[in-house]
């Protein structure tokens, strides 16, 4: 084995006081959430020793007549009897009291320690980096060759993993529009239904919905042209996914008081519907294959990130 450069030396020391910090932070986990769960034992503690004081100073301000009548006892034993249990339950508070601050201060020590662990990744990173840069330049032509390879790959895998996150985002975006669009054509499909006997109110709420609609529409189309850009810098030329052309623009010639027109109305209304739910099962189905395209990126990007740091450790 070729002896270890100065900054593989720096390396190796540096891992084992990450894997040192490392136990330290779960340790101090471990130790916060054994405190979480002292501190409610003593507030029940405190609770029981209070009602424990006060059926020693109630019983204490009882007459002997009316303890006799109550208890059939005598004052002096059940007071004797309180006292003790009070005693005995002060004794159990003062030794949990007594484990509790060690914990405390088990908890302060590793705290402290634990306060140089991101510095120390920090200068675990930057020796790597150091690494990376002194078999890149030096003389080992395999791990020369080697590392160049992983790192174009990672390069590769990073810029896809940001292209296919950014699709993801605009898909989702698109989605989202689409299911307000179809919200609105909903309700005037609904209210629809009412204005066939008449309903004044119907109408009006029915023109609203649409008009709603029809502000939204615009902004849909938008948000999936976006993600067929998206789609498109990711090399998916075969996916073609587009809203079929939905004509808002003469819908308002339609609001008359007869039922012919509002029949047609709701026609045109049901068929858009549709449409539109088409589309957003099309973009459903291809945002569940980008997030399991981005979940193999980044279980690749994770194993190359693991070859190298393998080979910087060589």
């Amino acid at each position: 084995m070729s002896k270890l450069t100065d900054i593989q030396e720096q390396i190796h020391e540096a891992l084992d006081q990450v894997e040192l910090l490392t136990r330290v932070k779960a340790h101090l986990a471990e130790v916060e959430l054994k405190l979480t769960e002292a501190y409610a034992k003593i507030r029940v503690y405190d609770r029981q020793l209070d009602k424990e004081l006060k059926d020693i100073n109630e019983l204490e301000s009882i007459g002997v007549r009316s303890l006799f009548y109550k208890t059939l006892g005598s004052k002096e034993e059940q007071l004797e009897k309180e006292r003790q249990e009070y005693l005995e339950l002060s004794l159990h508070y003062k030794e949990y009291k007594a484990e509790v601050e060690l914990m405390e201060y088990e908890r302060d020590l590793l705290k402290k320690k634990e306060v140089s662990f991101p510095e120390v990744k920090q200068k675990l990173k930057a020796l790597k980096e150091l690494r990376q840069k002194e078999i890149l330049t030096g003389n080992n032509e395999r791990l020369r060759e080697e590392m160049r390879l992983l790192l174009d790959k990672m390069d590769i895998n990073v810029v896809l993993r940001k292209e296919i996150s950014e699709a993801i985002q605009a898909g989702e975006a698109a989605s989202g529009m689409i299911t307000a669009l179809a919200r609105e054509l909903q309700a005037a499909g609904d209210w629809g239904q009412w204005h066939i006997y008449g309903d004044r109110a119907a109408k009006y709420s029915k023109k609203q919905s649409i008009d709603r609609a029809m502000r939204i529409l615009p902004k849909t189309r938008h948000a999936i042209s976006i993600f067929m850009r998206e789609l498109r810098d990711l090399g998916e030329n075969q996916v073609q996914v587009q809203l079929n052309p939905i004509q808002f623009d003469k819908f308002t010639d339609f609001f008359f008081d007869n039922l012919i027109s509002d029949w047609i109305v709701q026609q045109r209304i049901v068929s858009t519907l549709n449409n539109i739910n088409g589309t957003k099962t099309s973009i459903t189905r291809i945002l569940l294959s980008l997030r399991q395209e981005l979940a193999n990126v980044e279980e690749g990007l994770k194993k190359l990130v693991n070859e190298r740091e393998k080979l910087i450790l060589e």
